[in-house]
C-alpha cells in the first residue's frame, strides 16, 4: 500500500515547473498573451506600425495565449477552490473578448490575400518590406522573402526605373503624399504586365514607409492599344476619303504653278529664236520656272503627308522639354529674332506618350503660324506658350498678338487648302490636327479680345496626376 504523502509529493512535483525555470500562471500567460495580441492589432491598424511588427507581436501573443489555456482548467478548479468564481468570469470574458479579436485579424488577413491586387509596403528608398499573396501572384515568386529587401525596380521594366525614382521623391516629400503610377512589371517568367499602382507615404514611430497597392492592368492597356490602332485606321481612311472631295481643290494648287513653269519655258524659248541673246533674262526666267516646279513640289509633299500612313514611335515625354527643343529649332530661321517668347509652364507635369517628331512638327507649325500672324505688327510681337494639367491631359495653348483669322474662313480653319495666308497652301493645319487626334487628343482654335489668336490641344497624360490637378 502506498504511502499517501508520497502520493501527494508526487503531484505536486508534477504540478511544479521544472527547475531553472521561470514559472507564470496560466491565467497570467492567457492575459499577457491577449495584451500582446491586442497591441499588436492596435499598433498596426490603428497606430499603422510595420506588418512585420505585427506578426511578430501577433506569434508571441498566440503562443502565451494557447499555453496559458492549456492549464487553465488547473487554474478554474483553483479559483473555484478560493471561492473567486466571479474573477474567473471576468477571465472567461476577456479571453473571449481577445480570441474573438484574433478570429477577426485572421479572417481580415485570409480576406486580403484573396485579393487580385498586391498590397505591399516599401522603404521611402523603394525596397520591398512586406507583401501580401497577391504580389505572389502578380510577379510570378513562389516565396515572400524572395522579394524581401529587394528594390521594386528590380522588378521594373528599365524605361520605368526614372519614374519610381521620381514618383518616391514626390511622395517623400511630405506624409500623407498620394500618387498613381503606371509601370511594366517584369515578372519571374520574362513575362511584362502593365500596372497601376496608389501609393502613400505613412509614418510609425517616426519611421517613414510607403504603402501601396498594385492592380494588373494588362488586359485594359491591350484593348487601349486595340482601340488606339482603330482609331489611327479610321483617321487614316477619313484623311483617304477626303482626298476625292480636295480633287478640285489639289488641281487648282497645282495648275498655278504648272501653269507659270509652261509660261516661263515658252518665254525662254522665244528668246533664243529671237536674236540677240540676253543670258540675263534667261536666267531670270529659267529661276522663276524653278521656284514654281518646286512650290509644284511641295504641294505634292504635303498632299502625300497628308494621307499617307504615319508610323507611330511612342516614347514618354516631357512636353515643356519638347517645346524648349521646337524654340531652339526656330530660333535660326530669319525673321524670328525681334519676336519674343513667353513660356508659362505648369510644374510637374505627368509624361505624354508621344511621337516625339510628330508633335514637334505640330508645335514648329503652329509656332510658325502665330509668328507668321505678327508679320505688320510693330509693337508687342509676343508669343506665350502655355502649359498645364486638366482632366487626365496636359494641355498646351499657343497665343499669339497678331491680327486674328478672318471670320469667313474661322469655320473651315482645319480643312485641307483653307488658309488665311497669301502663300499658303491650307495643309499645315489640317496635318497637325490629324496627328494630335491619332494620339488621342484634340486641335482647336479661339480668337482673343484683344485680336489675336489661340490654338490649343490637348494630349492623353500617361499617369493621369498631376501637382497642378
Amino acid at each position: 500500500m502506498k504511502d499517501p504523502h508520497t502520493t501527494t509529493s508526487t503531484t505536486a512535483q508534477t504540478s511544479c515547473p521544472r527547475a531553472g525555470r521561470i514559472y507564470i500562471e496560466p491565467t497570467i500567460r492567457t492575459i499577457a498573451g491577449g495584451i500582446i495580441i491586442t497591441l499588436g492589432t492596435l499598433m498596426y491598424f490603428v497606430e499603422q506600425h510595420s506588418l512585420v511588427l505585427y506578426f511578430v507581436l501577433l506569434f508571441v501573443g498566440v503562443n502565451l495565449f494557447q499555453s496559458g489555456l492549456s492549464g487553465f482548467c488547473v487554474m478554474e478548479k483553483m479559483l473555484k477552490m478560493a471561492g473567486l468564481a466571479s474573477e474567473l468570469d471576468e477571465i472567461r470574458s476577456l479571453s473571449n473578448e481577445i480570441q474573438l479579436i484574433s478570429n477577426r485579424q485572421a479572417a481580415y488577413l485570409d480576406t486580403l490575400n484573396l485579393l487580385n491586387e498586391a498590397v505591399m509596403e516599401l522603404s521611402p528608398e523603394g525596397r520591398i518590406l512586406a507583401t501580401s499573396d497577391g504580389w505572389l501572384r502578380l510577379s510570378g515568386e513562389t516565396d515572400h522573402h524572395r522579394s524581401c529587401n529587394r528594390p521594386l525596380t528590380d522588378y521594373l521594366a528599365d524605361s520605368d526605373h526614372e519614374r519610381l525614382t521620381s514618383l518616391l521623391d514626390r511622395l517623400n516629400q511630405q506624409t500623407g503624399n498620394t500618387r498613381q503610377a503606371k509601370f511594366r512589371l517584369v515578372t519571374r517568367d520574362g513575362e511584362i504586365k502593365w500596372v497601376s499602382g496608389n501609393f502613400m507615404r505613412v509614418s510609425q514611430d517616426g519611421r517613414p514607409s510607403i504603402k501601396g497597392v498594385l492592380t494588373d492592368i494588362s488586359e485594359s492597356k491591350r484593348l487601349e492599344e486595340e482601340r488606339r490602332k482603330f482609331h489611327q485606321e479610321l483617321t487614316h481612311a477619313r484623311r483617304l476619303s477626303n482626298l476625292g472631295e480636295m480633287a478640285a481643290g489639289l488641281a487648282h494648287e497645282l495648275n498655278q504653278p504648272l501653269a507659270a513653269v509652261n509660261l516661263y519655258i515658252q518665254g525662254c524659248l522665244q528668246r533664243l529664236d529671237a536674236p540677240p541673246e540676253n543670258p540675263e533674262q534667261l536666267r531670270n526666267a529659267m529661276q522663276a520656272a524653278g521656284q514654281q516646279a518646286k512650290r509644284a513640289g511641295e504641294i505634292i509633299k504635303q498632299i502625300r503627308n497628308f494621307v499617307r500612313k504615319r508610323p507611330f514611335s511612342r516614347l514618354d515625354t516631357d512636353i515643356n522639354e519638347l517645346i524648349r527643343d521646337s524654340l531652339n529649332l526656330l530660333d535660326s530661321e530669319p525673321g524670328r529674332q525681334d519676336i519674343h517668347f513667353k513660356p508659362e509652364f505648369g510644374e510637374r507635369l505627368p509624361p505624354v506618350a508621344v511621337d516625339r517628331l510628330q508633335i514637334q512638327q505640330v508645335l514648329i507649325n503652329l509656332i510658325s503660324n502665330a509668328a507668321d500672324a505678327m508679320e505688320g505688327v510693330q509693337q508687342d510681337r509676343l508669343i506665350t506658350l502655355r502649359t498645364r494639367f486638366s482632366a487626365g491631359n496636359v494641355v498646351v495653348e499657343i497665343e499669339d498678338r497678331g491680327r486674328g483669322i478672318p471670320e469667313e474662313i474661322a469655320d473651315q480653319l482645319f480643312e485641307p487648302f483653307v488658309t488665311g495666308r497669301k502663300d499658303g497652301l491650307g495643309l499645315g493645319l489640317a496635318i497637325s490636327r490629324s496627328i494630335i487626334e491619332e494620339h488621342g487628343g484634340t486641335l482647336w482654335y479661339s480668337s482673343l479680345s484683344n485680336g489675336g489668336s489661340c490654338f490649343s490641344f490637348t494630349l492623353p497624360a500617361e499617369n493621369g496626376d498631376s501637382e497642378n490637378d
